[in-house]
C-alpha cells in the first residue's frame, strides 16, 4: 500500500548501531526524503554513528539508543516517542520500536522471499510496500546525492590540510588512504602485508600514504608504519568524522578492510580498494563502478564466522602482489585513462572569459578525454557554445531578474551542479558566487586564486593580476599550471592561426553575414573596417566625436565598407555615428548576437576599437585589431589587456600621471583625449596595406 504525501507529517527511522551500518542505510533516508518532501524526519541510532547525521539540518532529532538500558528505561524511551505522534515509523531493526511506536503506519516485518544480497539494498527494500523506490537497475551503484548528508565542513578541510602539512600545495599529489584496522580482527589483512603493498605503492607509484581509523585501530597503524620503509602519516585516532569525510573526499583511493571508512568512500564515490576475508563482498563490498573487492576464494569462504578453523587463512593467503595489482589498476583508471568531470568557473565579462580558453585548452590538453563544462553569466555563454574544447556551458543566471537571483534558486543552482558529480573545479577569476557554488556543491578538487574567500578552495594560486606584468590569459593559465600542466598561451594562439580553430565561427552564423553584407554593399569588393567606440567603463571609452572624425576620414580615404558594432546599449552611439558620418556607414550596433559577431568580425580586415571584449573576439577568430588604450595603472595597461596574438596594434598616450586613478580621473581621461585622429589613422593605413 503507497502512503500518500499528504497523510506523513513526521517520520521516525529506526537505523542500526555501528557507523558503517548506518552509512548503508542512507539511500533509504534519501528515499523518505523524496517521497515526503514536506516530512519531519527523526532518528534511533546507536551511539556511535550519531556524528553522521548531527551537522544535517534536514534530521530534525537525533534518538541516541543505547540496547544495555533496562526495561524501565526502555518503557521510558517508548513513551518519549508515543509523545512525538509519529505518522510513519520505518524500522530498519525490525525491533520492539516499531511495534510498540504508536505510529499510523510502518514498514513490514515480513522479509520478501526476492531478497537483495548487498545490504544497502536490503535496507532500501523495507520500503517496497510504502514509497516508489529505484528499481534494480537503478541500484548499481551508490544512489546520486548520499554524500550530501556528510556536507562540508570548512573548518575539517583547514584540519587536514594542517595535518597533511603539504609542502607543496600546488603539486597535486597521489593521495592513498589506508584504513588497516576493523572493529573485528577476523576482518584485518595482516600488518606486514599492509606494510609490504604501502611500500611498494610509494617507491614504485610515487604515492602519499595516509593511515585512518579510529582510536581503536592505532595500534595496528603502529604496527604498519614499524613494518614500513616508506614514510606514511599516521592519523588514526586524529580526525573527526567530518575530517575523516574530507580526508576522503579528496583521495585517489582509499585501501580498507571491511569496516566503516568503506562505506563512507563507497558513498563518496572515492575509488575504493576493499579486501574481504570471511565476510561476503556481495554483501557488504563496494557499490561504486570505479571500486574493487579483492579476496581469496577457498572453498569455505565466505563463512561469515568469528571461530576458524583454519586460522582464517583466507586472508593470509591472499598475496601482496594480487592486491598491488588491482590497486594499480585503480590508480591508472583514476588518473591516466579516466576521464574525469570538470567545471570551469568564469563569471565576469565577454573579453575575459576570451581569454580564458588557452587555460580551457590547456585542460584539454591535459585531460583528452575529459568532460569538461563551462559555467558563465548567460549574456556571455553563446560564444563559447559549439567549442570544440568544451562539452557544455552552464548559465549562473544570479543577476537581476534572473532565476538563480535569489536564495532559493541559488539553491537549485548548486543542487543542479551537485548532480553532475564533477570532479575538479578551475576558477579562473575569484569572486565569492565563484568559490561557494564549487564548494557547497562538493567537487573534491577546487583551484583558484588566493583572492576573496580562498580558504573555500583545496588549492590556491598567489593572485599576482595587479601587478599587470605577464597577459591576462597567462595569469589563468596559472590556475592549470596548479594542477601539473605547463602550456604557453602563445601555443595556442599559433595553433589558432593554422591549423585549429580558436573561437569557432559556424556555418549559420556565416550565412546571415554573408547575407548582411551583400545588402550593404552588393558588389562585394574592398576592405571591411569595422569601429567599437563602446566599453564598459569612462576610463576605456576614446571621445565619440574622434571616431566620428576617424570614420569620416576613412570613407574619404579608403575604398571599403565601415560598420559600427557594439551591443543593446550601444545603439544610440551607434545613431549617433550613422547621422554624422550618413548611409555609408553600416551601423549593426544591437544587432548581432555574440556568435554572429565572431562570424562577422572574422569577415573584417579590421577592428578599431576601445579596450573591450570585441578586441578579443576579432584576435579569437584571425582578424587584425587595433585598440585605442587610456589608463596606465599596472595591472589594467596592455601588457596585461592587449589582443593576443601576432598583427595587432595598441596606441596609448602618458599624459604625465604619477598615479593612475582609473574611472575616478581627476583630469577628465587626458590619456585618451591626447590620442589624435591622424595617430589613428596612420596606424590603420599601415595595418591595411600589410
Amino acid at each position: 500500500m503507497r502512503i500518500s504525501a499528504v497523510d506523513v507529517r513526521k517520520i521516525l527511522i529506526v537505523t542500526l548501531s555501528n557507523l558503517g551500518d548506518v552509512v548503508l542505510t542512507l539511500p533509504v533516508f534519501q528515499a523518505l526524503m523524496k517521497a515526503f518532501p514536506e516530512a519531519e524526519l527523526h532518528t534511533v541510532m546507536g551511539e556511535k554513528a550519531v556524528e553522521v547525521f548531527e551537522k544535517d539540518g534536514r534530521i530534525r532529532r537525533i534518538w541516541s539508543y543505547n540496547r544495555r538500558m533496562s526495561w524501565s528505561e526502555k518503557w521510558t524511551f517508548i513513551r518519549q516517542l508515543r509523545r512525538e505522534r509519529y505518522d510513519l515509523i520505518v524500522d530498519l531493526r525490525h525491533s520492539w520500536i516499531g511495534l510498540f511506536g504508536g505510529a499510523r503506519f510502518r514498514n513490514s516485518y515480513i522479509r520478501p522471499l526476492r531478497r537483495e544480497k548487498h545490504r544497502a539494498f536490503r535496507h532500501l527494500s523495507a520500503l517496497r510496500n510504502l514509497v516508489e523506490i529505484p528499481h534494480r537497475g537503478e541500484l548499481a551503484e551508490p544512489l546520486c546525492g548520499e554524500s550530501v548528508f556528510f556536507g562540508t565542513s570548512v573548518e575539517a578541510q583547514r584540519r587536514i590540510q594542517e595535518l597533511l602539512g603539504k609542502n607543496d600545495p600546488t603539486k597535486p599529489s597521489k593521495r592513498v588512504a589506508a584504513a588497516v584496522g576493523s572493529k573485528s580482527d577476523i576482518k584485518k589483512w595482516p600488518a606486514e602485508s599492509f606494510a609490504r603493498l604501502l611500500d611498494r605503492l610509494v617507491f614504485q607509484e610515487g604515492c602519499e600514504i595516509v593511515l585512518i581509523g579510529d582510536p581503536d585501530d592505532a595500534s595496528t597503524a603502529r604496527r604498519v608504519t614499524e613494518l614500513m620503509n616508506a614514510p606514511a602519516r599516521d592519523l588514526c585516532g586524529g580526525t573527526s568524522f567530518r575530517e575523516l569525510t574530507e580526508l576522503l573526499r579528496g583521495a585517489c583511493l582509499l585501501i580498507t578492510n571491511d569496516s566503516a571508512p568503506l562505506h563512507i568512500a563507497d558513498a563518496l564515490k572515492t575509488p575504493t580498494l576493499a579486501i574481504f576475508g570471511p565476510t561476503d563482498p556481495e554483501k557488504y563490498g563496494p557499490r561504486f563502478s570505479g571500486s574493487a573487492a579483492v579476496h581469496q576464494t577457498p572453498f569455505c569462504a565466505p563463512c561469515e564466522r568469528a571461530q576458524c578453523r583454519y586460522h582464517h587463512e583466507c586472508l593470509k593467503e591472499l598475496s601482496v602482489e594480487a592486491v598491488y595489482r588491482k590497486a594499480v589498476g585503480l590508480l591508472n583508471d583514476e588518473w591516466r585513462r579516466k576521464a574525469p568531470k570538470i567545471l570551469v568557473v568564469r563569471l565576469d565579462r565577454i573579453g575575459d572569459l576570451v581569454l580564458s580558453l588557452p587555460a580551457i585548452q590547456a585542460i584539454r590538453d591535459r585531460f583528452p578525454g575529459a568532460h569538461i563544462s563551462v559555467m558563465t553569466r548567460p549574456s556571455t555563454q553563446t560564444v563559447l557554445e559549439g567549442h570544440p574544447s568544451i562539452d557544455e556551458v552552464i548559465p549562473y543566471s544570479y543577476e537581476n531578474g534572473g532565476r538563480h537571483r535569489f536564495l532559493l534558486g541559488n539553491l537549485r543552482f548548486i543542487r543542479e551542479i551537485a548532480k553532475r558529480r564533477f570532479d575538479i573545479a578551475f576558477i579562473l577569476h575569484p569572486s565569492n558566487r565563484s568559490y561557494l557554488v564549487p564548494f557547497l556543491a562538493g567537487i573534491p578538487y577546487r583551484i583558484g586564486f588566493r583572492k576573496g574567500p580562498w580558504f573555500l578552495l583545496t588549492k590556491a594560486v598567489t593572485d599576482a593580476r595587479r601587478e599587470g606584468k605577464k597577459h591576462e590569459s597567462d595569469y589563468t593559465l596559472d590556475v592549470a599550471r596548479a594542477f601539473g600542466m605547463e602550456p604557453t598561451a602563445e601555443k595556442v594562439v599559433r595553433q589558432a592561426h593554422h591549423e585549429e580553430v580558436y573561437l569557432p565561427v559556424y556555418v549559420d552564423e556565416e550565412k546571415l553575414i554573408l547575407k548582411i553584407l551583400q545588402s550593404a554593399r552588393p558588389s562585394c569588393s574592398g576592405k571591411i573596417v569595422a569601429l567599437h567606440p563602446g566599453a564598459s567603463c569612462p576610463s576605456k571609452r576614446w571621445p565619440k566625436e574622434q571616431f566620428a572624425l576617424l570614420g569620416e576620414k576613412i570613407l574619404r580615404e579608403l575604398p571599403c565598407l565601415l560598420t559600427v558594432i557594439g551591443g543593446e546599449e550601444e545603439r544610440p552611439l551607434g545613431r549617433l555615428l550613422k547621422e554624422q558620418m550618413g548611409e555609408k556607414l553600416l551601423d549593426l550596433t544591437g544587432r548581432l548576437r555574440l556568435r554572429e559577431l565572431a562570424a562577422f568580425l572574422k569577415k573584417c580586415d579590421c577592428l578599431v576599437s576601445n579596450d573591450s571584449g570585441p578586441v578579443h573576439i576579432a584576435a579569437a577568430v584571425g582578424t587584425k585589431t587595433l585598440c585605442i588604450f587610456g589608463r596606465n595603472k599596472m595591472g589594467l595597461s596592455p601588457v596585461r589587456w592587449r589582443a593576443l596574438g601576432k598583427g595587432h596594434r595598441v596606441i596609448q598616450k602618458d599624459v604625465g600621471c604619477e598615479v593612475c586613478l582609473a574611472h575616478r580621473c581627476p583630469i577628465d581621461f587626458e590619456c585618451l583625449k591626447a590620442v589624435t585622429v591622424d595617430e589613428v589613422w596612420g596606424c590603420l593605413k599601415e595595418m591595411l596595406a600589410c
